[in-house]
């Protein structure tokens, strides 16, 4: 590495001088820390100290610092430094600034190092250190100590985060998913200010004007006010958003918003990421030994939704048609709910509610709906094509309300909620809820419906669960204070519990649009807003027809040809994207998009290998999910009670709840 920086020597102009390494990527605030820091020699040090993760502490290189303030400087860095995790200030960002003056003294000791000839055997004038030997394989850290040894002052400008060091996949991984690593200025003063907002909201909630939080948080008013208007580091305003949850009964989950990690609503993942992503999972055969069962890879989510979707390759062959077959491995089920689309000769196996394990085959363009916890699995059933599914998981309501939940306990909210698989049951513990919330004996609730001439045998079979008629429904909604769809229970059917639509069905339902086919996928009332289509983008669509609703959306192309992908953000300014076989996509609620035929090379399916394998979909086919997010029907319905004159101040606010 020193022979890189040797060899560039003669390219430097006098004066002050930036070195980077090549495989790095870094927040623009860590540049401006950098060149706000004073000294002849700065190095950037990252208190994360993410490699200590990602490689291990020993293929780290760190550092040690002594002093204090203004007099704190580097005493050792590098690896096989000697250096506990505990002597560690933080890992070298392979960033670092030199003044003009200590420039100088980084040409003076280059030349002490290399030959005049510009060769680096390591004979030079002086004695050279062990650790430098040879010169040709030192690196910039080794350089740096040899400095530091021989009296220089290397001052270090501490960071938390905001950078990164990419080698591998997984890094790569990493990296991408750190989304403020991506966002320009405007978008982190957007995201302060919306924090901000959150901030004015709870203390108007709290009943405290701005001063008096700022005295309570010990926080000067000031920074508050930058805080309002955006204009304080993210790490800077999570410090404050802390002092607020510690103060006062605010969660922080309450005050913290991610950062929008789309562009202008839409984030795309592309094949390549893919397979970065690729891991083999082991499960037992029939022989009890661990083989492999399934390849995941992942495919475009956001921090803005609860999509947690996945390629996944059956690898276990089972020909035997028999759901027993040892061979096949159930899972334990799991919280989310899952929608899946079929890729191939695949087989689908789950249990029932009566415990007995069901078999379906499928093939591409087959596709179904699992409920949370109930047990599944999917194998091959032949050795060619592949068998590959897209499986959607997204959490719902009760995913939301894991806080709470945990809190309560299962038991407890199974007490209130009942089974909706005993209709009877169910609507018994409805009007269990909301008696109790009331404050409502029996009796008192028979004093309340007498005028609807309920009499007291019908009340108790009504308590018990029986099933009301409308004007006993209305009657029972009037004296609880509740609108009739809260007492209504919609029992869950066997045949609902496991959803699985053939491809013959969804193309007989499907709805022919001028520049696109829609066939529905697998739907369930108890979902209503779970939204799957298997879309077919036509010749027609030059451009697409444009698309837009609340939901969130997921697209993953099964098809053989690219489509492209146009959308209009939030500022309006369209943007345009090839979608290839084996990408993804997320979009965001309300955002305008369309899918149009591309202008393509005429040999595409020739020259790209389709990651869908021999069973993808022939065409430009379109998988569509969509899904709600916090912004559910009853969370709609809540903010269309709102008054039309402060319905902008949500999540936005902006003044005082007084003047």
């Amino acid at each position: 590495m020193l022979e890189s920086l040797q060899m560039s020597l003669a390219y430097l102009n006098p004066g002050p001088l930036l070195v980077c390494y090549g495989d790095i990527i870094f927040r623009p605030s860590v540049v401006r820390q950098l060149l706000d820091t004073t000294g002849k020699i700065s190095v950037v040090l990252n208190a994360a100290a993410p490699g200590q993760q990602s490689k291990g502490f020993a293929e780290v290189e760190v550092a040690t610092t002594c002093g204090t303030g203004k007099d704190r400087f580097v005493r050792r860095i590098g690896k096989c430094r000697r250096i506990t995790e505990a002597e560690s200030a933080g890992e070298f960002a392979g960033l670092l600034k030199f003044s003009a003056e200590g420039q100088e003294l980084m040409l003076e000791t280059l030349r002490r190092l290399f030959q005049e000839d510009g060769s680096s055997t390591g004979q030079t004038a002086f004695s050279v250190p062990w650790w430098l030997e040879p010169v040709a394989k030192a690196s910039l850290c080794d350089l740096l100590q040899l400095m530091a040894d021989e009296g220089s002052n290397i001052v270090p400008s501490m960071v938390f985060g905001g950078w990164h060091e990419v080698n591998t996949p997984q890094d790569l991984t990493r990296a991408w998913n750190d989304t403020a690593m991506f966002l320009s200025e405007e978008d982190t003063r957007a995201q302060v200010r919306a924090m901000g907002a959150c901030l004015l909201s709870e203390a108007n909630d709290l009943k405290r004007p701005l001063p008096i939080v700022a005295k309570e948080l010990n926080v000067s008013l000031d920074r508050l006010d930058c805080l309002l208007h955006g204009n304080l580091e993210v790490s800077d305003a999570l410090d404050v958003l802390r002092r607020m949850s510690e103060v006062y009964p605010v969660p922080l989950n309450d005050l913290w918003l991610d950062a929008d990690d789309t562009n202008a609503g839409v984030r795309l993942f592309t094949f390549e990421a893919a397979e970065s992503s690729a891991r083999v999972l082991e499960r037992k055969n029939r022989l009890g030994q661990h083989a492999p069962y399934y390849e995941y890879r992942d495919a475009a989510m956001s921090r803005c939704s609860q999509f947690r979707p996945e390629w996944i390759k059956e690898l276990r062959i089972v020909k035997s048609g028999d759901p027993m077959d040892p061979d096949v491995q159930m899972n334990n089920g799991h919280l989310m709910m899952q929608t899946t689309l079929f890729l191939g000769p695949v087989d689908f196996y789950y249990t029932d509610r009566h415990g007995r394990v069901q078999r379906k085959q499928m093939n591409t363009g087959d596709s179904n709906y699992i409920s949370p916890f109930v047990p599944h699995s999917f194998t091959a059933r032949a050795e060619s094509p592949e068998a590959i599914i897209i499986a959607v998981t997204y959490g719902g309501s009760v995913r939301r309300a894991f806080t709470e939940l945990s809190r309560v306990g299962a038991d407890q909210v199974s007490r209130l909620a009942g089974d909706a698989r005993d209709p009877m049951q169910a609507r018994q513990r409805v009007l269990k809820r909301y008696l109790d919330a009331e404050c409502l004996t029996s009796q008192g609730l028979l004093q309340t419906v007498t005028s609807a001439r309920i009499a007291e045998l019908r009340l108790q079979e009504l308590l018990s669960g029986a099933e009301p008629s409308s004007v006993e429904l209305r009657a029972l909604a009037a004296a609880l204070n509740v609108r009739e769809s809260d007492l209504l229970v919609c029992p869950l059917e066997e045949d609902e519990e496991i959803v699985v639509t053939h491809s013959e069905e969804s193309k007989a339902r499907a709805r022919r649009l001028r520049t696109y086919t829609l066939a529905p996928l697998a739907r369930t009332r108890h979902q209503p807003d779970l939204k799957t289509f298997d879309l077919e983008v036509l010749d027609t669509a030059q451009p697409g027809e444009p698309l837009s609703c609340g939901l969130h959306t997921f697209v993953y192309h099964f098809g053989s040809v690219p489509v492209e992908l146009s959308w209009h953000g939030r500022c309006g300014i369209q943007r345009v994207a090839t979608v290839r076989p084996g990408d993804s996509a997320y979009i965001a609620p309300m955002v305008e998009h369309r899918f149009s035929v591309g202008n393509l090379p005429r040999d595409f399916e020739r020259r790209v290998l389709n990651p869908n394998g021999a069973g993808c979909g022939q065409g430009r086919r379109l998988f569509l999910v969509r899904i709600p997010g916090h912004l559910s029907g009853e969370t709609l319905a809540e903010f269309s009670t709102f008054s039309a004159d402060g319905r902008d101040r949500v999540g936005a606010e902006t003044m005082q709840w007084y003047n």
